[in-house]
């Protein structure tokens, strides 16, 4: 097990309408941290509803826009989370000033029952 001296676990929902890409983690400060860890659920039923998950990361003193290819840049590939499913991703945030992640959901998840969930666990 790893030698942390802190963890700090925080989760959150997305029940929007959109099916663009949004905002589903805000930027987040990682200065100070060695690793996240996500955790990403679609709780839609339906299979062929997945979600499209992107983690950027930036290096400025400022947060930005989250998402613009002009100031973030992504973190490894697309996650895809089709319906009902869910899927893990760890980071090392050495280096790094700013993390946020984006989704796009191919359906809307404003149904009740049909968010988007997120877990995100900051080691430092």
């Amino acid at each position: 097990m790893a030698n942390f001296k802190s963890a700090i676990l925080t989760t959150g929902t997305y029940t929007g309408s959109s099916t663009s890409q949004v905002e589903f983690i805000a930027p987040v400060d990682v200065r100070n941290e060695d690793r996240l860890s996500f955790q990403f659920i679609n709780n839609d039923t339906t299979g062929t509803n997945k979600d499209v998950i992107k983690v950027w990361g930036r290096l400025a003193t400022t947060s930005g826009t989250l998402g613009d290819a002009g100031e973030w840049s992504q973190i490894g590939d697309d996650i895809e989370v089709s319906g009902s499913t869910n899927s893990l991703k760890a980071i090392s945030t050495t280096g790094l000033i700013w993390c946020g992640v984006t989704i796009n959901p191919t359906a809307t998840h404003a149904t009740v029952g049909k968010s988007a969930d997120w877990a995100m666990l900051r080691q430092a």
